[in-house]
């Protein structure tokens, strides 16, 4: 019996349109990626081909343990939730070599991910997410778990939500934004709606720090660049706070109405409400 684990619509970085769809599908204990050439139209899981698909080796969604990483409670805290990867291999998988030597695996980055989120709990700060520890099985970490806030700016915003303070919310992300950058000595290299968390009280926090690494540092050897629309083009090459600034700006043209790049595909997930 095959199940459906998760179908990604693909798109193609020179035409800025759909390209294919990437399926990801389970059959008794083994995992497969296919790719289908239509991007609107309903697909067979069962018409699928093990001999055309390529096996998912999941080992390589999980990260190897660290001591500096604490480890979250075995009952997760009230209003929590458990950030795992997206199973979908990397555009430079190489099914022959599944786990190639200097080549990041997505289990690298949520380690990475992780040892940031370790930081920022030992300097908290009310516009950055609150993090609880990790996932732990055995030698691996398999999720990170983190405070769940209601929705993002960018559902919030679409959403046509009255309540919204455009000031406030500026005045928030971007003090959040100078602890992180001049206490910290971190880029975020992400910021855009989707980003951005609002809590109980309205209040914006930073969240997704996937792309957070050390100002000053090289982006892509081991860490993700920014969303497309919401990053600089062209895309930077070094962490600096110029990145995130630029972000902030575009948030403003946003909630102002004058920012609408049609990202729905690649931030469709963030969109749902809970984070």
């Amino acid at each position: 019996m095959r199940e459906l684990i998760k179908s990604y619509q693909v798109w193609n970085p020179t035409t800025d349109k759909p390209d294919h769809t990437a399926i990801v599908w389970k059959e008794n204990d083994n995992y497969y990626q296919s790719q289908h050439w239509a991007t609107t139209e309903q697909f067979d899981l069962d018409s699928l081909s093990t001999s055309k698909s390529i096996p998912i080796p999941m080992q390589i969604f999980k990260g190897r343990w660290h001591p500096s990483l604490t480890e979250s409670p075995p009952v997760p805290p009230t209003g929590s939730f458990l950030k795992r990867l997206c199973i979908l291999l990397p555009d430079d998988y190489d099914s022959d070599e599944p786990e190639k030597p200097g080549v990041w695996t997505p289990g690298d980055y949520l380690v990475k991910e992780a040892k940031v989120y370790e930081i920022l709990k030992q300097h908290p700060h009310p516009n950055i997410c609150v993090y609880y520890g990790c996932v732990r099985d055995v030698d691996h970490i398999t999720a990170i778990c983190l405070k769940r806030y209601g929705c993002t700016l960018m559902y919030a915003v679409w959403e046509s939500d009255p309540t919204l303070n455009h000031a406030a919310i500026l005045d928030g992300v971007s003090k959040g934004l100078t602890f992180l950058h001049e206490t910290l000595g971190l880029v975020h290299n992400d910021i855009n709606p989707a980003n951005i968390a609002l809590d109980d009280t309205g209040d914006p926090v930073i969240i997704d720090f996937d792309s957070c690494i050390p100002i000053g540092e090289a982006i892509g050897l081991s860490s993700k660049a920014g969303t497309p629309g919401w990053t600089m083009e062209p895309m930077p090459t070094i962490a600096l706070p110029e990145n995130d600034i630029y972000g902030l700006e575009q948030i403003g043209e946003f909630m102002k109405g004058k920012q609408f790049i049609d990202i729905v595909p690649i931030i469709q997930e963030n969109l749902k409400g809970g984070i």
